[in-house]
């Protein structure tokens, strides 16, 4: 874990030597083993560093190379640095024990500005090149970690964080409106805008190239162009996957301290926590850490949901004894647990407040027992354990019929599946839009409001200042109600843009309170293309979903996990803790009302009428006109958002 920044002078005047200082300084949340900072006349270069790897606790940036031509910074960690050493003829001795800021000087020393092209892991570098007088900042693909940037005709500041710009007192910190609209009705489609006005993100697989001429940002990689990937056998498929897999989570593992995993009874962190254990080296056991409800909660759950993770969990630490569990309560936490903190270093707006209690609890236990590496395996819904649901599209376009055939009717005699299948999976996803619209009318979902009516808390006349309507359509953004058209495309989506765009901050956040690196074997490149390159039937087949994962796992995880058709739901108990938040919530409010920005920004009468008709328990169904998740979610974002504008503006209340 790093934190790295630049001050580049398009004017070529030289580099206030005051200002790169205070920049560094800017940098220490994020590196506290130590910062530095180097002046080159026109450029200078920030790092702070806390070490991630044993390579790393040797590091001493900035790096230079080319004859001293080239400087630069590191943030992140490279997981195919034995590829790379074999592609630049390095020796065995020389490659194991460099740090991967070496490696990423070396190649750039070979390739260039394209020598990230070739990178796979989680980065962010910052290179000065000398003799062209060219600064360039570039992201990693699916954009892990974060760059962010403020610029004016003579200067551009770029550091890892929003944070670390503010140390500089000539950089404005202001609310960006558009944004926080943006978030109140969950569009956080535009990667390039940041919370804070005139703060610009560079987005995941980009780079920015800077010169004393302008300034231009290009992308590099898209997921999208992963190659399609057809081998001879369902076997060779499964084969592949799990050779992929065992490497991203070897890779994942090169640490500078012990390592934990979250661990649900879902497909993804424990695929991952199982196959990590023949890679622990040194270490006898994998802690786990698992959230579990309240011992008050009431025990209400979503029909076809379930709450509490505990029997799957247990099923597979039964099943593999160097699992070593931790149940995570955070009993007595709620929406404002660690709240102030978070949004100081995460400079966002969370979608999901009241779902950060647990993730806290979990970093603080696992910083408290010395672990400095948490595994997770959040993207694997988009990649490894993808449910397949375009598979009746694909084998329609194939001309596939009688495999059509067969998968919609495959599986146990239930009409009601059979009829989800046809409509949902199949037949809307060919239908125009028209269509779609008159079911969404007939079900009640679309009525004289907005779309966004029933799940955001936006004040509809901030909705229509900020043009939110329009923005959604320009964006595609319809709280999932189109149906999907084209899979991949929704895939690469989520995974490089859309919700993934908050993800580096807010991952960044979290690394500077706990000085706990999260890291996802399933977000491998490598494994990522090879996933988006398959055939839908690969991962559902005769009524499966999820059947690549599954195959993945045989015998590896027990089957009342493989089979679990359930869904978890993240903090069932929302409803008790919401409860127990109810008067600090109302004071939060009224803050929000008192405030003449924050009130015009929320629809304040809307949450105060759900506040004093507080359902008695948890529901179980949307009330009407509003989606299911309004209350947890939407009133929670709303007074996260309240919470954020106001300490932005530094308000004490």
């Amino acid at each position: 874990m790093s934190g790295i920044a630049a001050i580049f002078r398009k004017d070529r005047n030289a580099v206030d030597h005051d200002a790169l200082e205070r920049l560094a300084k800017g940098l220490l949340p994020y590196g506290r083993k130590y910062q530095a900072f180097q002046n080159f006349g026109a450029c200078g270069l920030a790092y702070a560093h806390l070490p991630n790897t044993l390579q790393s606790l040797s590091e001493d940036q900035p790096v230079r190379g080319a004859g001293g031509q080239l400087q630069l910074v590191f943030d992140g960690r490279l997981d195919n640095r034995e590829e790379l050493a074999e592609a630049l003829n390095l020796s065995t001795s020389e490659f194991k024990a460099q740090p991967d800021s070496w490696y990423a000087l070396r190649c750039w020393e070979r390739w260039g500005e394209r020598a990230p092209e070739n990178w796979v892991g989680e980065f962010a570098v910052l290179v000065w090149n000398m003799a062209s007088q060219t600064l360039v900042g570039v992201r990693d693909q699916l954009g892990r970690r974060g760059l962010s940037y403020h610029e004016t005709d003579d200067r551009i500041v770029i550091a890892s964080s929003p944070r670390a710009l503010f140390a500089l007192p000539d950089i404005p910190k202001q609310v960006d409106e558009q944004k926080i609209a943006d978030a109140l009705v969950q569009l956080f489609h535009d990667g390039k805008r940041s919370f804070f006005k005139n703060i610009w993100r560079l987005q995941p697989g980009h780079r920015l190239i800077a010169t004393s001429h302008g300034t231009k940002v290009e992308r590099y990689w898209s997921p999208e162009d992963a190659p399609e990937v057809r081998l001879s056998s369902d076997y060779d498929y499964v084969e592949a996957a799990r050779e992929l897999l065992d490497t991203s989570v070897e890779a994942c593992l090169r640490r500078s301290g012990e390592v934990g995993a979250f661990l649900s009874g879902g497909l993804d962190s424990s695929a991952v926590a199982v196959t990590a254990l023949k890679h622990l080296d040194n270490q006898a056991k994998l802690p786990t850490f698992t959230w579990v409800p309240d011992p008050q909660w009431d025990g209400r759950c979503r029909p076809g949901a379930y709450g509490d993770e505990t029997p799957y969990v247990e099923a597979i630490a039964a099943q593999h004894p160097r699992i070593e569990l931790n149940f995570v309560r955070s009993e007595g936490r709620g929406l404002f647990h660690q709240l102030d903190d978070f949004l100081d270093y995460a400079g966002v707006a969370p979608r999901n407040a009241i779902n950060l209690c647990w993730i806290h609890d979990i970093n603080m236990e696992a910083q408290r027992r010395g672990i400095n590496v948490l595994l997770e395996g959040g993207a694997g819904n988009m990649s490894l354990s993808w449910d397949g649901q375009g598979v009746f599209l694909e084998h329609w376009r194939n001309r596939a019929y009688g495999k059509l055939f067969r998968e919609l009717l495959a599986g146990n005699f239930n009409p009601a599946r059979y009829g989800y299948r046809l409509l949902k999976m199949f037949l809307l996803p060919l239908a125009p839009d028209v269509v779609n619209t008159m079911y969404l009318k007939a079900r009640g979902h679309l009525n004289a409001h907005p779309v966004w009516h029933r799940a955001s808390a936006i004040n509809p006349d901030f909705a229509r200042e900020m043009h939110v309507d329009e923005r959604m359509l320009e964006f595609g953004w319809n709280f999932f109600m189109s149906p999907t058209r084209d899979p991949r495309q929704l895939r690469s989506d989520l995974l490089s843009g859309s919700f993934s765009n908050e993800a580096a901050d807010i991952d960044q956040a979290f690394r500077a309170l706990y000085g706990v690196e999260i890291r996802d074997p399933l977000a491998d490149r490598r494994l990522v293309e090879f996933c988006l390159g398959l055939p839908e039937e690969q991962f559902w087949r005769e009524g499966q979903s999820r059947w690549l994962v599954k195959r993945v796992m045989k015998d590896l995880l027990p089957q009342v996990v493989l089979n679990n058709r359930k869904g978890g739901e993240q903090l069932v108990d929302w409803h008790l803790r919401m409860t127990r938040d109810l008067p600090q919530m109302r004071e939060e409010l009224e803050a929000i009302a008192d405030d003449p920005d924050t009130s015009d920004y929320i629809d304040v009468k809307r949450i105060r009428s759900f506040l004093e008709n507080w359902p008695s328990e948890t529901p179980l169904k949307p009330l009407p006109d509003h989606t299911y998740s309004y209350i947890p979610v939407s009133i929670g974002a709303a007074l996260a958002a309240g919470r954020f504008v106001r300490r932005v503006k530094g308000s004490n209340r």
